[in-house]
């Protein structure tokens, strides 16, 4: 299951990808980011979300962005993971552990750009096309996770 969802990361990242005015580019891998770690758990769904996300940006010519895209994005899914859990999957667990692992998204990629590859302050400007992409990873994934939560096979993925 956790290669599935990497090629289910991947091919949401790779295929719908919108190109930022920052040199990069918004897309939907974010909300399968989400449902890794919702569904999977916090090792695989970190596996599977790292993976897939690192794999787009080796296979689209981000190449500096690889060890941080494996990083970023397997925390995102993980802490995601965690407080979905720790909240008992109750309502509105979804959201807030969604707005949680958007903002490691967001925070690390600041970061990264910001202090490691030297952009300082300029790395804001990449915040609110990562602010879209967290939004919308959120609510598409929330949708995702409320179809896969009547079916049979997902049933058994989250128990």
């Amino acid at each position: 299951m956790s290669a599935l969802f990497a090629s289910l990361v991947f091919a949401a990242t790779m295929v719908i990808r919108l190109p930022s005015p920052t040199g990069g580019y918004v897309n939907l891998g974010d909300c399968f980011v989400l449902l890794s770690g919702w569904l999977l758990g916090p090792w695989y769904g970190a596996a599977a979300a790292g993976i897939g996300s690192m794999l787009t940006d080796l296979l689209a010519g981000y190449t500096y962005y690889v060890p941080a895209t494996l990083i970023i994005k397997a925390v995102d899914a993980m802490v995601a993971a965690l407080i979905f859990r720790a909240m008992e999957r109750k309502r509105g667990a979804l959201l807030i552990s969604g707005i949680a692992g958007e903002l490691i998204m967001i925070a690390g990629y600041f970061g990264f750009t910001a202090l490691l590859l030297g952009k300082g302050f300029g790395a804001l400007l990449s915040v609110p096309g990562d602010l879209v992409q967290g939004v919308t990873g959120i609510m598409i994934g929330i949708i995702l996770m409320k179809l896969f939560e009547n079916s049979n096979t997902m049933k058994k993925l989250m128990k």
